[in-house]
């Protein structure tokens, strides 16, 4: 029997190339060929870029960690498809970044301590981004008591953007994450997701 192979689109690189190809993608996603550019990186980057690319690697490493802590399989791999997506918004106003994602495999019967680490798995990954959000504001604030205002200024242009990142991260529309955390829990999800718009609400007045 001939052995089923993954169309050309779905094709998965393995996990060490992903991240630098994922890391890559979102730079350039976002700031084209200036992506090669030292001058995007010194003296001070974009906090829309810093937000973004931090944001989405721990996003997904905690992802993968949570999983493995409770012996799922997970990794996270880059596609074909995902990299020429993100790519073709590049001219666009918007922009769509997902040129990979977080794998987690279950094996075997879905005990109890199976189902928990799936949930706090998928949980894990917006509520990166909602501390990385709340942390940037507290310094945010600080800074602007400071007299720091650039400073500020940048801080909450991070924060906004981790705000963000969890908000749509966890809207429950298949596959973002908000979907399985629905499904896992409606309860946890309201929560959650309400806290993410709070964030990104305090993140824009300020």
């Amino acid at each position: 029997m001939k052995a089923l192979s993954r169309p050309w689109y779905a094709k998965e690189l393995g996990e060490p190339l992903s991240w630098v190809v994922g890391v890559l993608v979102t730079a350039v996603t976002l700031e084209g060929l200036q992506a090669f550019s030292p001058t995007t990186y010194v003296p001070i980057p974009s906090p829309v870029l810093v937000g973004v690319i931090v944001g989405m690697v721990l996003h997904e490493l905690m992802h993968r960690n949570v999983a493995r802590r409770y012996g799922l399989l997970s990794r996270y791999v880059v596609n074909v498809l995902g990299v020429i997506v993100s790519l073709l918004t590049l001219p666009l106003p918007f922009k769509i970044i997902a040129p990979g994602y977080t794998s987690v495999y279950v094996f075997g019967p879905p005990g109890p301590r199976k189902r928990r680490g799936l949930l706090e798995s998928v949980v894990a990954g917006p509520s990166i981004n909602m501390l990385l959000s709340f942390l940037a504001l507290v310094a945010g604030v600080i800074a602007r008591v400071g007299g720091a205002y650039e400073a500020f200024l940048w801080l909450v242009q991070f924060a906004w953007v981790n705000a963000y990142l969890a908000f749509f991260n966890l809207l429950p529309l298949p596959p973002l994450d908000g979907s399985k955390v629905f499904r896992l829990s409606v309860v946890l999800w309201a929560v959650l997701f309400v806290v993410s718009i709070a964030l990104l609400v305090i993140a824009w007045l300020l």
